[in-house]
């Protein structure tokens, strides 16, 4: 759907730093990080801070060249809350302790939604970004519509490339179609520790394989 919708202003890589299982590690953190409840915000923000740092150290070049970008992100843009969120959403300031480039604001456009669909209209950029590689980052991806909605927007805005890291992708194994994608992981990745996939994926690939979550919202 997003590739009928955007084509060509998708973003040009998606990569997960892992895959965020429902009931397990990753998706508890992220969960807790962006709630006060028992404490439990700053410690799950500072391992996903660890495991963004680590992922970018370690597979952003990868990530890089698969998007085309000849040396790297200029800048980096945090994908905003749908939510209504009051204050500054707390991927900010994960994202800034562990990121050099400068940051580019996005506000969201009032009245504008994406449902589950790509909507270039749903932010504003408010920083020029002519020309430039960019870093999109987001902490769940769903369907993806939030992501691609800001790489839309910032191709719009003059962005040359756009690549998406997301910290985890959503499984739910309660959904048929995921329980299959996840055991088909679990068998690739057998011999790893964690459910863990740190390789670029281009987002032609990513749009066929990665919009089967459809049970909560972003």
């Amino acid at each position: 759907m997003a590739l009928s919708e955007a084509g060509g202003l998708l973003a040009d890589v998606v990569a997960p730093t892992g895959y965020a299982v429902r009931g397990e590690a990753l998706a508890e953190d992220l969960h807790r990080y962006k709630s006060d409840r028992g404490g439990q915000a700053i410690p799950a923000a500072g391992r996903l801070r660890d495991r963004l740092a680590a992922f970018l150290a370690d597979e952003g070049r990868q990530v890089w060249q698969a998007s085309g970008m000849t040396a790297g992100p200029e800048a980096v843009a945090v994908v905003p809350s749908g939510q209504g969120r009051p204050g500054a959403h707390p991927l900010v300031g994960l994202v800034r302790s562990c990121v050099e480039q400068p940051l580019v604001r996005l506000s969201v456009q009032p009245g504008e939604i994406h449902a589950r669909g790509v909507n270039p209209g749903w932010v504003c950029v408010m920083d020029r970004v002519d020309g430039g590689d960019l870093l999109v980052v987001d902490d769940t991806w769903v369907s993806g519509g939030s992501a691609q909605s800001v790489a839309a927007a910032l191709k719009l805005a003059g962005a040359r490339r756009v690549a998406v890291v997301v910290l985890g992708r959503h499984v739910n194994p309660a959904d048929p179609r995921s329980a299959a994608f996840l055991e088909s992981v679990r068998a690739a990745t057998e011999k790893k520790p964690a459910l863990n996939l740190p390789s670029a994926v281009p987002v032609r690939r990513a749009c066929s394989s990665w919009g089967q979550d459809n049970d909560r919202s972003e």
